[in-house]
């Protein structure tokens, strides 16, 4: 049998609290160097493409009567590429943002936000085409912050109008459900679908399960639906059917539902 004295216990928690204070340092040189990671990518990477596309847009000004009509179009096609980026450059520092992100946990009505969102965005959309909210379940208020469950109300609900906006009449449906001991809402569509055995892709940076040609995206918007309910303790997962539609599903803590 092995006896520790006082002094060798001592020895031991001086050295965790070394480990730990060392940890804690590293993790705050990474955080620093994310920022300043972040800081580069908005200021010095951006910089140079807005630099392109605008003298793209000082070409096409200047010289659109005298270029042949193809010329012109790859010079169109030079400012889609600079725009494409632009945006591909916010979502990965929208991404890196949550990242850090200290959730400030509040009351919220979640089917008055899904209802906001709805609203907001789908006046983007092609007014020909018949879009529908609806709720199948009464829906329990939450604790969450609001910032970042907006953000994974509107990922999901955008990747939903996107995806139906070529069927007739599009259906969003919204619901709740308490499904072993777990507080499951969910947001399904009758869009276009997908193959479930790429499912676990959709989660990943970049991860597309269509052309760009055929839907806009830069493939982050469901990462950073996980990063943010993951970073709340729950988990996310979406199911789908090719031609059918596709269902995104998140849960929250039974200690952030009001009843």
């Amino acid at each position: 049998m092995i006896s520790i004295n006082n002094k060798d216990d001592a020895d031991i928690k001086n050295s965790n609290n070394l480990d730990f204070q060392e940890i804690a340092s590293r993790l705050q040189i990474s955080n620093n160097e994310l920022q300043a990671f972040n800081y580069t990518i908005s200021h010095e990477i951006k910089a140079p493409v807005r630099a392109i596309d605008g003298y793209a847009r000082i070409f096409i000004e200047d010289y659109k009567n005298t270029v042949a009509p193809e010329g012109i179009e790859l010079i169109q096609n030079i400012r889609g590429i600079c725009s494409d980026t632009l945006i591909l450059i916010n979502k990965l520092l929208e991404y890196t943002r949550f990242t850090d992100f200290d959730p400030i946990l509040e009351a919220l009505d979640l089917k008055e936000m899904v209802t906001a969102v709805f609203d907001e965005l789908v006046i983007g959309f092609s007014k020909n085409q018949k879009i529908i909210l609806r709720f199948e379940d009464d829906m329990p208020f939450i604790l969450a912050d609001k910032v970042l469950m907006k953000q994974v109300i509107t990922n999901i609900i955008s990747n939903s109008l996107k995806f139906t906006r070529n069927v007739d009449i599009g259906i969003i449906t919204v619901g709740y459900l308490f499904v072993n001991n777990e507080n499951r809402f969910y947001i399904r569509d009758n869009g276009v679908g997908f193959d479930m055995k790429f499912s676990e892709n959709l989660f990943g940076m970049f991860q597309r399960m269509h052309s760009i040609n055929d839907f806009e995206g830069s493939g982050v918007g469901l990462a950073i639906v996980k990063k943010i309910i993951e970073k709340s303790g729950g988990r996310v997962w979406i199911t789908g059917e090719v031609g059918i539609g596709a269902c995104v599903y998140f849960t929250i803590s039974q200690e952030n539902i009001l009843k």
